[in-house]
């Protein structure tokens, strides 16, 4: 059976109803990488409706998670206030994701971050953000393209060549696409940054001492079609949650 690969979801409110959903790149790379992708609901505790699922029922139902792109994280996650540049906010996906995402460490399931992704992990790990590139000195506004322009390749990515994301793509420097206008600042203990662009942006992060953590910056699922060799983070990912399954045997646990 293929590795269950859990992928959070995004909200759309339109005419007094709330829509969860995924963009479809994310999935059909799951997929293609040898994943069976299962999208989750935003439930997180405290949900208004009951009974809803418990962390531990939806960390039971995967062997690995994929973090998606999508809005800001609420400032005050890393201690700071709503700056002017801050863009949008859903704080309930925040709390189901943060909760979530601490919970999978405990569990050391492997992850996989991309965009919002890499922020997410960084903030729950206790690392911060810059709220828009406007206040990083000397970021350059490409990082920030049109959505237009979303599965065009923007910057160029350098990685170090000893890390374990430049083994996984098996090269330390590429073109990507970029879609973000908030970055990473400090970088949690618990990560190191291993890739950057040329006007020093932190674009990718893995985790030393887990058994798998890797999260990008940029949209490896949008350049998979033009550019295949991007599909390599998912198949590390579908990977190592196979590894996982493989341990936890037919019944579930280990």
């Amino acid at each position: 059976m293929r590795p269950r690969i859990g992928i959070t979801s995004w909200h759309h409110e339109e005419g007094g109803e709330r829509w969860e959903y995924v963009p479809e790149p994310y999935s059909r790379a799951t997929a293609q990488a040898g994943g069976l992708p299962l999208i989750l609901p935003t439930i997180h505790v405290g949900a208004a409706f009951k009974p809803a699922p418990t962390l531990d029922e939806l960390l039971d139902a995967v062997d690995g998670l994929l973090f998606t792109g999508g809005e800001d994280i609420h400032p005050s996650f890393y201690g700071e206030p709503i700056e002017e540049r801050c863009g949008r906010i859903d704080q309930d996906r925040d709390h189901f994701e943060l909760e979530l995402a601490q919970a999978a460490l405990d569990r050391q399931i492997p992850i996989v971050g991309i965009c919002r992704g890499i922020q997410l992990l960084n903030v729950v790990l206790g690392g911060s953000l810059y709220q828009d590139l406007s206040y990083r000195p000397g970021t350059l506004p490409y990082h920030h393209s049109s959505r237009e322009k979303r599965y065009t390749l923007i910057h160029k990515v350098n990685l170090q060549p000893e890390s374990h994301l430049a083994k996984v793509f098996g090269r330390s420097a590429f073109d990507v696409t970029s879609t973000h206008h908030q970055l990473l600042k400090d970088v949690a203990p618990p990560l190191k940054a291993v890739a950057f662009s040329d006007d020093g942006v932190v674009e990718g992060v893995e985790a030393e001492n887990y058994p798998f953590l890797l999260a990008v910056q940029w949209h490896p699922e949008r350049m998979i079609r033009k550019h295949p060799e991007q599909l390599a983070l998912f198949q590390a990912l579908i990977q190592a949650a196979s590894s996982r399954r493989e341990r936890r045997g037919p019944s579930g646990s280990y």
